[in-house]
């Protein structure tokens, strides 16, 4: 579980290392206003797009990697106040990675 907030115009970016098969659930609630958001993955010389949102104040559901590589999302506030964002997730990955914006 994580929990971070995002003001108006800010993105973040959260990654699960995982292996082909792996499967990983998630649970993503947004408070205060709404972001829009790409689920994907990648590494190698693959790349996947799993789900992308607008105007999202949460979802559900689960990753399975299609591939070797990190697997995860890249949020935006687009609203104009600050939004609280809290990221649950369990399941098979060896790491939980945040890269540098």
């Amino acid at each position: 579980e994580t929990t971070f907030t995002l003001a108006p115009g800010d993105s973040a970016e959260w990654k699960l290392v995982m292996e082909e098969g792996q499967t990983a659930e998630y649970r993503m609630l947004v408070e205060g206003g709404r972001v829009n958001f790409d689920l994907h993955g990648h590494g190698g010389a693959n790349s996947v797009t799993y789900e992308k949102g607008r105007g999202s104040t949460g979802s559900g559901g689960e990753i399975v990697a299609e591939f070797d590589g990190e697997h995860g999302w890249f949020w935006r506030n687009r609203d104009k106040q600050d939004v609280t964002f809290t990221l649950y997730v369990r399941g098979a990955y060896s790491e939980v990675i945040r890269p540098k914006q």
